[in-house]
């Protein structure tokens, strides 16, 4: 059990502390680097947990807080006066998670505001604890001068590290303190925004119960495998903006109408008459022949009957792996595929993400609906880096997962590249032929910084339309692709 600095922290909230620790490289590295100025950092830790964690933190009386701790006392004491914290504490809303990653941030900051001491400090606590040990050994029994002297020195080497904790607390003005505060507080709200655009992008567009439904574990590797590379941050990032006009894109869409008009029935439901009926409301002579036959339920209207549009089929994006897609290519290209990964969501569609080089090199499977983040990163974080480009390796697994779902129709499939390749026209000619029979769309994007006029002819033989892509920063004509 860690020893109490400023605050008592309840055991739930302690095993809460302990399991991010284990689980969290980064927060761990920030207690070393705490301890190796001040030999009670690991405590200040959970109490920084504690009081982003828990909405009624338990501060220990001022009579009961040992004097050595003042530096800690201080430190809580600007917590408690920075409205910033205050408000950051509150948006918390007492996840153990997001409280974990605050707390990483703000000692973060503390650790590095801390100055070097001048010699290392010890704890007088244990030199309280060697002092009560030699009484105990007593039993009752009278001290002996030896013993008395040995107490005297250790009581003069107690109030000497006591001091010496007093004076490093000193030594640290309240402004120093403050302005590391602010500056933990700033990176906590940075690092937690990249979190919850990362979970959004990676958990198929923002959805909330996913991302209560992932464990502390499974929510610290992710964060841990985003840390540790910023490619897989950009294209997160990225996703995060694709996939907001994914959404607006799908919000956009004029809804296909559920219903179908068969004949002329007869009832008294405004929304269905027949203009001939509509008409007696303008002649006064004959509203009283409308009103009774609207009594009755005789007016003529028109009978519909509704039909519930037919499930459609996947959406399979096949994502150039060649090693001239590497840098922005890439991150983009993945983003989009995240934006479209997030529609198949929506439409609780299948999705299949596919790398391909002169071969298949790899292919995820999601079932349309929320997946699991870490199992998306897996899907985006491996770069093939090839050295050919195969367009039928790649469309020959997208039509594999389109016969997988043969009952479905209106399938899509999405082909990202900057490659040249050129089928054969067997293949061409196959292809065209399984896009009626089985009723799918392709569509093409060519990235692409000159002239590619045999690549575009290429894509065009395959795509039922393409779009190409010189500009990476300006990609407002692939809007259309969401809305499928």
């Amino acid at each position: 059990m860690q020893s109490q600095l400023v605050y008592v922290v309840p055991k739930w909230t302690e095993i809460c502390a302990r399991d991010f620790k284990e689980g969290s490289e980064r927060l761990c590295e920030v207690i070393i680097e705490g301890e190796t100025k001040i030999y009670n950092f690991d405590a200040f830790t959970d109490e920084t947990y504690h009081r982003l964690y828990d909405r009624l933190p338990n501060r220990i009386a001022d009579s009961d807080i040992k004097p050595e701790n003042k530096i800690w006392i201080a430190i809580h004491q600007q917590m408690t006066e920075l409205e910033a914290f205050q408000q950051f504490s509150n948006r918390l809303n007492g996840d153990e998670f997001l409280a974990g990653i605050g707390t990483t941030a703000i000692c973060k900051a503390i650790a590095e505001m801390l100055p070097e001491p001048d010699r290392r400090l010890e704890d007088p606590e244990l030199i309280r604890k060697q002092i009560r040990g030699l009484f105990e050994m007593l039993a009752g029994q009278p001290p002996t001068t030896e013993l008395m002297q040995m107490v005297q020195g250790l009581k003069q080497k107690g109030i000497a590290t006591r001091k010496a904790c007093e004076d490093y607390a000193d030594s640290i003005t309240e402004t120093k303190i403050g302005a590391a505060l602010i500056i933990g507080i700033a990176r906590a709200e940075a690092d937690l925004e990249i979190m919850e655009e990362s979970l959004a992008a990676l958990g198929g567009g923002g959805d909330r119960t996913t991302e209560e439904k992932l464990k502390v574990a499974d929510k610290l590797q992710l964060a841990q495998r985003l840390q540790a590379a910023p490619k897989l941050q950009a294209i997160a990032q990225l996703a995060g903006k694709k996939i907001a006009i994914a959404a607006k894109m799908q919000r956009s869409k004029v809804i296909e109408g559920r219903t179908e008009m068969v004949g002329v029935t007869t009832g008294n439901d405004l929304t269905r008459l027949l203009p001939c009926e509509l008409v007696k409301l303008t002649i006064p002579a004959l509203f009283p022949v409308f009103a009774q036959g609207f009594i009755e339920r005789s007016l003529l209207q028109r009978e519909l009957i509704s039909r519930e549009p037919l499930a459609k089929g996947p959406i399979v994006i096949c994502l150039d792996s060649s090693g001239s897609m590497a840098g922005s290519a890439e991150i983009w290209s993945k983003a989009v595929a995240l934006a479209l990964l997030s529609i198949a969501v929506m439409q609780k569609r299948h999705c299949r993400i596919l790398h391909f080089t002169e071969r298949v090199e790899r292919t995820d499977d999601f079932a349309g609906t929320a997946p699991d983040p870490n199992r998306v990163l897996d899907c985006i974080e491996k770069f093939y880096n090839g050295n050919g480009t195969s367009f039928t390796a790649a469309l020959t697994g997208a039509l594999e997962s389109i016969k997988q779902h043969e009952k479905s129709r209106k399938a899509d499939v999405v082909l990202i590249t900057d490659g040249l390749d050129t089928p054969s026209e067997d293949f061409i000619e196959q292809w065209q032929q399984a896009k009626k029979k089985y009723e799918f769309s392709c569509y093409g994007i060519l990235i692409t910084s000159g002239n590619l006029s045999t690549a575009e002819a290429t894509i065009g033989d395959l795509c039922d339309r393409y779009t190409t892509i010189d500009n990476l920063n300006d990609d407002s004509e692939i809007e259309s692709l969401f809305t499928i």
